[in-house]
C-alpha cells in the first residue's frame, strides 16, 4: 500500500498574529498534487489538525473542502486522529458522515472499545489492502483502564503498552491472517529521537520542535509499540525523525513553521510504500514554505547589523523576523530600532529580551521593562518562582523545582493562548 503520513497542521494558527490562510490553502493544494503524483491510496494525519479546540470558521472550511477534494482522486482512504490541541468532540461530531465517505476519524479515545479504532482500508476495486489502527492523543484519565492491576512500573509506559497491545490484538484479529500490513497512529512524546544524543530522553521539548509537553505522561519508549505493527505514524514532534532508530516508527513533523525555533529545519511529509513484514520504503518530501522566517539575536549592535543585512538582500517570499536582544538596562528597543525598520521589506513580528544572565526577582519592578511580551514564557516563570520564594537568585533546590514544574507551566500557557484565540 502507498500512503502519505503527515501531522501537526495546526490549522488556524496565527503565530504572532500572522495571517496564514493563504499559506494553508497553498499547502493543501500542493498536498493534493503530491497525493495524485505519488498514487497514494491513503492519507494519514496523526493529530493536531487544528491549532485550538475552537478553530476559526475559515480553518474548518479549508479542512472540509480539502477532504472533499480527495474524493475523486486515487486516495480512497483517509485516516484522521485528534491531537492534544484538537477538540475530540469537535472532530468526532461529523464522524457518521465521514464514515460514509470512507474517512476514518478518531478524535478522542474516551471509553470506546479499542475495536472501534480498527478499520479495513480498501483499494478502488474494494480489495482490503491494509488494517488501520487509529489511536489519537490519549489523556491520563483515558489511559488508566489499560494499566495492569497492582502494577508498580512507570504509569505512562505500562498504560501505553497496554493500550497498544490491545489495539494490536484487535487489528490482528481484523487482519485474520491476510497478507496485508497494519498501520497504527499515535500523538505522543517519544524518547530517543534520531538526531539527538544517544542518551537523550526527550526532556527538553523546545529542542524537539515542540511548544508543549503532553500532560504529565513524560516520554514514551519505542518498546510500547508491538513489533507486529508494520508502520507507526506519529504526531506531536514538529520535525521529521525516527524513534530509537526504528524505521517503522516515525514522526512526519509539521509541514509548517510553527515557531521561530523551527525556522531553520526542513519540514516534510512522508511518502511510504508498505508491505506486510517488510521494512517500509520511506521518502521525505520537503514542503514548500509560503513565508520566510528569520530570528536575529545578540547585542543591540549585532541586531542592527543583521537587520541592515536583511534590508539589503531581496526576499523571494514574505519575510517575518523575530528579534531576540541581550537585555540592556535603560534601552528602549522600539526606539533603537525605529530608524532601522523604517521602510524595511520585512516585518518584525516579535521582540524578546534575552535576560538569561540578568534575571532577578527585582526584574518585575524594573521601570525599563516595557512589557512582559519582551520576555520568554520560561523567563516569566523563573521570575515568578524567585519572587514567590523571596530570593534574588536561583539556588540548586529552586533550580530543580523550576525544571520539574516548567513543563506544567508551559502547558498552562498553551491552554490560555488557545482560550484567548477562541475568544478572539
Amino acid at each position: 500500500m502507498r500512503f502519505i503520513h503527515t501531522a501537526d497542521w495546526h490549522l488556524g494558527n496565527s503565530m504572532h498574529d500572522i495571517d496564514r490562510a493563504e499559506e494553508t490553502k497553498e499547502f493543501l493544494g500542493w498536498l493534493k498534487e503530491r497525493i495524485v503524483e505519488f498514487g497514494a491510496e491513503c492519507l494519514v494525519v496523526s493529530g493536531d489538525i487544528f491549532d485550538t479546540a475552537n478553530p476559526p470558521i475559515e480553518a474548518r472550511r479549508m479542512y472540509f473542502r480539502f477532504l472533499a477534494s480527495l474524493l475523486d482522486t486515487c486516495c480512497r482512504n483517509i485516516v484522521l486522529v485528534g491531537g492534544n490541541h484538537d477538540s475530540g468532540t469537535l472532530l468526532d461530531a461529523p464522524r457518521d458522515l465521514l464514515d460514509a465517505l470512507n474517512i476514518q476519524m478518531v478524535g478522542s479515545l474516551g471509553e470506546r472499545p479499542v475495536e472501534e479504532l480498527v478499520k479495513e482500508l480498501t483499494d478502488a476495486s474494494g480489495n482490503v489492502i491494509c488494517i488501520s489502527a487509529a489511536v489519537p492523543y490519549v489523556r491520563e484519565m483515558e489511559l488508566r483502564r489499560f494499566r495492569p492491576e497492582e502494577s508498580t512500573e512507570d504509569f505512562a509506559q505500562t498504560t501505553y503498552k497496554g493500550l497498544y497491545n490491545a489495539v494490536y490484538e484487535a487489528a490482528e484479529k481484523k487482519r485474520a491472517g491476510r497478507d496485508i500490513p497494519i498501520v497504527a497512529t499515535g500523538h505522543l512524546y517519544a524518547s530517543k529521537l534520531e538526531g539527538r544524543p544517544a542518551n537523550d530522553e526527550g526532556k527538553d521539548a523546545k529542542e524537539h520542535g515542540m511548544r508543549d509537553i503532553v500532560g504529565n505522561l513524560g516520554t514514551i519508549p519505542v518498546s510500547v509499540f508491538p513489533e507486529g505493527f508494520d508502520y507507526v505514524a506519529l504526531g506531536h514532534i514538529h520535525y521529521t525523525t525516527k524513534v530509537a532508530q526504528n524505521p517503522k516508527v516515525r514522526y512526519s513533523g509539521s509541514p509548517f513553521v510553527l515557531g521561530f525555533d523551527e525556522a531553520k529545519i526542513p519540514h516534510h511529509i512522508l511518502e511510504i510504500d508498505l508491505k506486510k513484514g517488510e521494512e517500509p520504503k520511506v521518502q521525505k518530501i520537503e514542503t514548500p514554505q509560503y513565508f520566510q522566517f528569520v530570528r536575529v539575536s545578540g547585542t543591540i549592535e549585532e541586531i542592527i547589523m543583521q537587520l541592515n543585512q536583511l534590508k539589503s538582500v531581496p526576499a523571494d517570499k514574505p519575510l517575518k523576523v523575530e528579534v531576540v536582544f541581550d537585555y540592556t538596562p535603560g534601552v528602549n528597543i522600539n526606539e533603537v530600532l525605529a530608524s532601522v525598520l523604517e521602510g524595511a521589506p520585512f516585518e518584525v513580528v516579535s521582540k524578546k529580551a534575552n535576560r538569561a544572565d540578568a534575571l532577578t526577582a527585582d526584574s518585575f519592578s524594573d521601570e525599563t521593562l516595557e512589557s512582559v511580551d519582551e520576555l520568554r514564557d520560561e523567563d516569566i516563570f523563573k521570575l515568578l518562582m524567585m519572587s514567590r520564594n523571596g530570593v534574588k537568585e536561583m539556588d540548586e533546590s529552586l533550580k530543580k523545582d523550576y525544571d520539574d514544574y516548567l513543563p506544567l507551566f508551559m502547558q498552562v500557557v498553551e491552554e490560555v493562548k488557545g482560550e484567548n484565540s477562541e475568544e478572539a
